[in-house]
Order: C-alpha cells, then structure tokens, then sequence
C-alpha cells in the first residue's frame, strides 16, 4: 500500500489549525464538565480539504500473520487502491469510477473507531468500569512498516453487501443489506481475528462474525433478534468478544455481549425517541448518542451503573445524526476523542478531554469549494512515518458520497497529548480529583434469588436462617418493601411470599423463649423473624419451624411515625429490637410471647441519630450495637444497659460513599469484620473492629462483586440491605454465606434480587485486603 498516498499533508492548513485548536483548549478546560459545548463565534473556523472516496466507504484492518500484538486498526479508506475483489463479489463501484450509489437516509452507522485494546481480564468476569479503576489499556499501535504486518480491506455496499479481502489475496463477499456496527481486529490470549457485527436488513437480525485473518474464513456466525433497529454500535471487550448496544424500533436501548457462542443479554432501557447513531468509547465505558433532535448524550455503558443519561451538546438549529468515537491509552495518544456531524453543518465537532472544535469540511469540484451534508462519521488513527494521524471519513446525504480527511501529525498529537496536560501528564480537568488509594478486591457471585415481584425499588434487606438440624436447608429471607417477605433456598429458588405489607428490613433470632407453651411451667423455644412493616408502622412477627417454614404471628404496634430500619438480637431467650423511623428516632423494645405465641412488644429505651438510618447489626460478643447513618457514616453502641446512647465511630469519607445502609458482621482468621455497604461506587467498606476497644474501626478496603459470566450471573450495584453468617451450611457455603439486595439485577434487565456469595470468596478477598493494607 502507497502510505504517501494514504497520509497526505497539508501543512499550511494544520499549523492554522493547531494554532485554532490551542486557544480553543484555553475556553474549553474552563467548562469542560459543563454542557452544551459551542463553537465559539470569535474564532474562525479551521478548515479541512475533503477528498472523495471512489468506491464507496472502506475500512482498513491491520493484523500480523505471526500473531504477536497486532497495530491499531488504521480505518481509513484507500481511494487510490481497492483490494483485491472476491470472484463472488458484488458488482459494484469499481464497475463506474464516476457514479456513486446514493446511500440511504439510514446510511451505515459506523460508530468509531474502536478503542485501544483493553487489558487482559478473567475468563469469568465481567470487566466493567469499576473493575478497571487500577488498570491500563495495554498499547497497540506499531509501526505499519514491519513486514509481518497485513492489512484487511473492508468494502460495505448498505443494499448488496460486504467485500472482505486481505493483502494475501484471500477474499469473502457476504451478500445482503447491512448496516455496520463495527469490524476490527480483536486479540485475547495471543490470538487474533476479526470481529464485525452488522445489522442485517432482510432479516431484521444482529450478526456476528468472527473470520481468520489470514485465509477470512468464517470461524463463528451468530444471530440475535432484534425489533429493529435505529442505531448500532459494538467494540471488543478485554476478552476479545463484542460489547453491542442496539437501539430498536421501540426506542429501546439493547446491550449484549457474546459468551459461550451466544448473545447474552446485557441490560436494556428505554431511551426515547430521535436516536440516530450509536459509538461506543470502551476507555471510558461510554456510549455516545446521536440524537436529531436534543444533541449528543452520553450514557454509561456499565451495566449496574445508574440509568440516566447526560446531554453535553446541544443546539436547537442543528440536528446530529453521526457520532464516533475514539480512545488510547498508549504512550503515543492518551485519552479519548469525539466526532459528531449534522447535515445542517458541512463540518464536524471534535471534543477532546478538554478541547473543542467545529472544522469546516469542504470538497473541491473544478477549482470550486463544495459542502456536503453529513450524516456519518468514522473516526481512525494510525501509525505514520512523523507519528501518529486521525482520519476523518464523512458521508454527504446530498449526493451518497463518501470523503476523508487526514488531520497533520501535530494537530492529531494535540487533540490527545498536547495543550491538555498537567505537569504530571494527567489531564487538566481530572488534576486534584484524585481520590485516595485504596485497596480493592473483587468477587463473584455464586447464586442469586428470583426476581421479586414487584418492579422498581422494591427488594430491600436479605436475612439468613440457618437450619441447625440440616444446613443446606437454610433460607434465605428477603423483603419486597411492595407488599410480601418472601423466602428462598440456598439455590435462589423463592419458597413463600407471604403478603403482610411493606415490609422494610428483616432480622432472625433463634432460641427465642415461649412462656408456658404445655402449661406445665417450662419454657419452650422456637426461632423467629421480626420485619419493619411500613403499612402498619410496627413489627411483623414471624416463626420459624425445623423445615424453615413461617408463620405470621401477627403485629407489634410502635410509637414510630415512619418506621424504617430495624435489627434484633435475643439475650437468654428474650428479644430485644431496634427499630427506626425516616427521621433517626430509634425505640428499643423487649419482645416476649404468651403460650399461645401471640407477641408484645415493651418500649425500653428511645434515642436519635442526626439524621436517617437504617441498617444496624448487633454484635453480642462484645453487647455492642452498630448503627448506619446514610449520609453520614457509623454509629455503636453499649447495649448492655439501656441507658448508652450511641457514639459516632466511622464518618463516610473516599473511598466509601453514600449512602450506607446494610450492616453485618463476618469473622476471618479469628478477626470480626463489619460490612457496610458503599452504594454510590456499587461497593462494600470492609472495617476491621479493634478487639479490645470496639468502638475503634478501622477501613481495610473495599470489595466489589462482579459478574461471573459463565454463569450469567450479573454482579451487583446500589446495594440497600445485606447478611453474612459463618455458618457451615454446606457444599459451596461450608464457610459461610453473604447475600446481598442487588439494586440493578440485569443479564438481563429484571426486577430486583438478591445475590448470593460463599463465604470462602468472601474470606479470600477480605484476606487480600489485609495483607494489602500491611
């Protein structure tokens, strides 16, 4: 290939530009996490020559025969060269160097240029944005010079299909009409191939492909229904296989990725209406949206973060149809780039980290400037002889074509490395946002519970029943604060709902004492479960037989206006129970039961909290109470006499954020820990308590639980409620269990649960965190 040919400069051009581009970062640093980014009226707007690509949109894949890390994919298309055709290709545009076909008013949405390639991840796990935080993208951009390297030419025709043929002479045509998703070369494990998904247009179906670089075979071939689709956009994920994001004729946004030879749904959500192309930035687990009539959003592609999406740009005169994407993490380009188009402009958005800039896109045609009426964007960069280019490839829906551009060495440098960094080479925008290291470790999930009935914020605090007589039988307790308790087995599977209202929180005693049960003067014992009812404000009361059956003793009327957290602990058979109301009123009550079982409640002691509560756990080794404050951190207290009040210990500070709301204890090597859970980073704050003073916490790190995809188990974010026991109760649990409420339950999207994890995963991670800290 004539690389000279390829990489045309034009100098004059790219020193004006460069000189536009850093005044440009001098505004845009100043509001880089504020909206809306405009181009400014005061400064005149760059100008890029456009040349027009002869055949069509194509891409170039570069990939080494010997398989050792493969060069970045360089995208641009060739308008001098065309690779050599399959007999069975289509005929097209090589048939009329003059005419071109018009393309669709849904003419191919490629979204980006894919990212660097992400770092080598778990075959079990799920890398999502939080599970990268310590880690980076591994380089991939080589020089295109060396001579095992190869290159794949791409050729979409959007009505009669795909053209694929390498510079060994090997070729493919895959007839049909597709929209392109994304084609690159994907390598995991030393091992590289190409990775392209397309939308295919007769069959109103997502395919996937996976083809040897070296003779374009067809090693996989994967299909997904889809209703419809407005926009797609996909990237390889660490492991090599595509991350794809579907928006349907519903307005529904899709996320899948492939695992074990299948889509595996990810999460899905409505997004609205106006999206017209999708790209997705795997650096920063971003996808971009291209929507025609509010701007740019950008959503978070993980699936347990929060659903809501961010508009950065935004005009009323100007609709935007393309987005693209592009990122790297290399010691050559750091950081990530956008491109948006809109056919009401002949030019294109670049956004940087903290730089952005409207370029004016013209064509000449017999001496005279042209505009064109973008409504595609593909964004590329690749290794050139004086450094690293972006290319620009551009569709015009006025006449079908498709154009290129090439940015100058120094200003591609500039968008990423230069007029951007701080002196120790962060970006400008992230300096002083640092927060502090700390340790993290990761686990998998090894069950979860059916979905609660009931949709939207409902599944709240899990508790655990362990069966004395038959271990594996224990349940699971878990709340529907909708309107049931509900139980499950050890394997997820739900064993009653019993419908006693909105219930909150939910807490186990055993050995609690029947007064007189066979009116013979001894006492009985039996074991229960107590819940904050909200329909009711009071205490529902429950038994529990040997089989972990409830029953519904009835109700405990509270002074409480609105009750809300509670947790209990029995002392020499007696029950005693803190409940707390929204407004941190807590009451104490001694809990006891006549022969007949029927429960009364006395109120002991009252005390109050700032603000409000709601997990709490009791820790009767050493008769000390702690409480969470949501928005503030964790309280103890003696419980030994009802005349303590409770003592601030541990305010909420980085790493843990708010709100915190479960808490439970779990003991290692002989050492207790309390669990709290961080909701705002999807994380748990692992305290150890001081054995002589337990008053005294100290934070050892933080656990997150990630997915463990062979299984399609998600992990979990935003947790409320939580549980852990060391209970050998068998099996996978012979050392412990710790279920937690999953305020996200996706692969796929459903309503809450709860996810279960062996206490042996636990015990790992909590060691690893202590020997990091020593």
């Amino acid at each position: 290939m004539d690389k000279q040919k390829i990489t045309r400069i034009y100098p004059t051009m790219g020193k004006t530009f460069l000189l536009t581009g850093m005044l440009a970062t001098l505004f845009s640093c100043a509001t880089a996490d504020k909206a809306s980014h405009q181009p400014q009226a005061d400064i005149q707007e760059p100008v890029l020559k456009l040349k027009q690509l002869t055949h069509g949109f194509s891409q170039t894949l570069y990939y080494r025969s010997d398989n050792q890390q493969t060069a970045y994919k360089d995208t641009h298309a060739n308008e001098q060269e065309t690779p050599k055709a399959s007999n069975k290709s289509y005929k097209d545009t090589h048939a009329n160097e003059q005419e071109t076909p018009k393309a669709s008013n849904k003419s191919y949405k490629d979204t980006h240029a894919n990212e660097q390639e992400t770092p080598k991840a778990s075959n079990k796990s799920y890398k999502d944005t939080h599970a990268n935080d310590n880690e980076k993208l591994a380089p991939a951009l080589n020089a295109q010079t060396n001579d095992d390297t190869y290159t794949i030419e791409l050729q979409l025709n959007e009505h009669q299909g795909i053209s694929i043929s390498n510079s060994q002479g090997k070729a493919r045509f895959i007839a049909g009409s597709f929209v392109l998703a994304s084609a690159e070369i994907a390598e995991f494990e030393n091992k590289q191939w190409v990775s392209m998904v397309v939308f295919n247009n007769n069959t109103q179906h997502i395919e996937a492909y996976r083809l040897a670089p070296d003779t374009i075979d067809i090693q996989q071939q994967l299909t997904q229904s889809a209703k419809g689709s407005e926009a797609i956009c996909a990237a390889v994920t660490a492991q090599g296989t595509p991350h794809i994001v579907n928006i349907d004729a519903t307005g529904t946004l899709n996320q899948f990725e492939i695992h074990d030879n299948q889509f595996l749904p990810l999460r899905n959500f409505a997004i609205g209406p106006g999206m017209k192309s999708c790209s997705l930035d795997m650096l920063t687990h971003s996808i971009y949206l291209a929507d025609e009539f509010a701007g740019v959003w950008k959503v978070n592609a993980d699936i347990e973060s929060e659903l809501e999406k961010e508009l950065f740009f935004h005009n009323a005169n100007i609709a935007i149809e393309g987005v693209s994407t592009l990122s790297s993490n290399t010691s050559l380009f750091k950081g990530s780039l956008l491109g948006w188009v809109s056919p009401n402009k002949s030019g294109v958005w670049l956004q940087s980290q903290c730089q952005t800039e409207f370029i004016t896109l013209q064509y000449d045609l017999a001496g005279v400037p042209q505009t064109i009426e973008p409504e595609f964007i593909h964004l590329a960069f690749y290794e050139y002889e004086k450094g690293p280019r972006i290319s620009v490839i551009v569709d015009d829906d006025a006449s079908g074509n498709f154009f290129s551009a090439e940015l100058s060495s120094e200003l591609s440098a500039a968008y990423f490395n230069h007029g951007c960094l701080s002196k120790d080479k962060e970006p400008i925008a992230n300096a002083g946002s640092r927060s502090p290291k700390y340790a993290l470790a990761r686990v998998l999930p090894s069950a979860e519970t059916q979905p609660v009935k009931n949709y939207g914020d409902a599944a709240d605090d899990p508790a655990i029943w362990v069966n004395a007589q038959s271990p594996s039988q224990s349940r699971i307790l878990g709340t529907d604060k909708k309107g049931a308790l509900n139980t499950y087995d050890l394997l997820g599977h739900q064993q009653q709902s019993l419908a006693v209202g909105r219930v909150n929180n939910v807490d186990v005693g055993y050995n609690v004492a029947i007064a007189n049960m066979n009116n013979s003067g001894e006492t009985t014992f039996t074991d229960i479960a107590i819940a904050s009812n909200r329909s009711h404000n009071s205490l529902s009361v429950f038994e529990i037989d040997e089989f972990g059956v409830l029953a519904h003793l009835g109700e405990i009327d509270t002074t409480l206006t609105d009750i809300y957290g509670m947790c209990l602990f029995v002392e020499n058979g007696v029950t005693q129970v803190f409940a707390n109301d929204t407004s941190g009123l807590f009451e104490r009550y001694e809990v006891s039961f006549n022969k007949n079982k029927k429960a009364k409640g006395t109120l002991t002691q009252s005390f109050s909290l700032p603000s409000q509560p709601e997990g709490c756990v009791v820790d009767t080794h050493t008769n000390t109470a702690y409480f969470g404050e949501e928005g503030a951190g964790i309280w103890s207290m003696d419980i030994s006499s009802t005349k303590h009040e409770p003592t601030f210990v541990s305010a909420i500070a980085p790493p843990v954020e708010a709100d915190m709301e479960g808490l439970a204890l779990f003991t290692v090597d002989a050492q207790t820990y309390l669990i709290a859970s961080s909701q705002g980073n999807n994380s748990y704050a692992i305290y150890n308590i001081n054995s002589k003073n337990a008053d005294k916490l100290t934070l050892m790190g933080l656990i997150r639980i990630t997915a463990d995809m062979n299984n399609s188990i998600d992990g979990v974010s935003e947790t409320d409620g939580l549980e852990a026991t060391n209970a050998n109760l068998g099996g996978v649990y012979s050392e412990g269990l710790w279920v937690v409420q999953d305020g996200r339950n996706v692969m796929p999207s459903e309503t809450q649960n709860f996810k279960l994890v062996s206490g042996a995963r636990l015990k790992e991670a909590i060691r690893n965190l202590v020997s990091t800290k020593h």
